[in-house]
């Protein structure tokens, strides 16, 4: 009895390392499941500062409008930290996200779209994009389908009415 070889290694060329240039510095970056947790996390805060500021609470309706402003400048001023912070880490060196904000005058969708780009970037190298497509062209085929049955339901429906 012979033993089978399998060299997976061959077979899959994983390569999740990127030279990324951004704010006029190269960067070596991996995407891996740490950095797509910390990209989750961040989207995680944001989406909760916009849920933040468009809900009206009572402690936020009894603030003046100058404890509104102070309240709504920190939680944004937050929320650029928190991205300063992660291409930190995504980036691999300390003070990369400072670097970009300063780098494109002061501007948060810099760092936003920075941010963005590299998400996406990761979803196309784990096969994460693709897995998405095929999820949104299933769901397209189903409604596309579903209301064709909707459809030649309701003219069986008036065809039996009309006799």
């Amino acid at each position: 009895m012979s033993a089978i070889n399998m060299d997976l290694d061959k077979r899959f060329h994983f390569n999740f390392k990127r030279k990324v240039t951004v704010g006029g510095q190269t960067y070596t970056v991996v995407f891996n499941d740490a950095m797509d947790q910390a990209l989750l996390d961040l989207q995680l805060e944001m989406q909760d500062f916009y849920n933040q500021q468009t809900k009206k609470t009572d402690e936020f309706e009894e603030m003046t409008v100058d404890q509104r402003k102070k309240y709504l400048a920190d939680q944004f001023r937050q929320v650029v930290d928190d991205a300063e912070q992660l291409l930190d880490k995504v980036l691999g060196q300390k003070g990369a996200g400072k670097h970009i904000y300063d780098y494109y005058n002061q501007q948060s969708y810099a760092l936003f779209e920075t941010i963005r780009v590299l998400r996406e970037t990761k979803e196309k190298l784990d096969g994460t994009a693709k897995k998405q497509q095929r999820q949104k062209h299933q769901a397209r085929i189903a409604q596309y389908t579903g209301q064709k049955e909707r459809v030649k339901d309701n003219a069986n429906t008036n065809k039996k009415r009309s006799k």
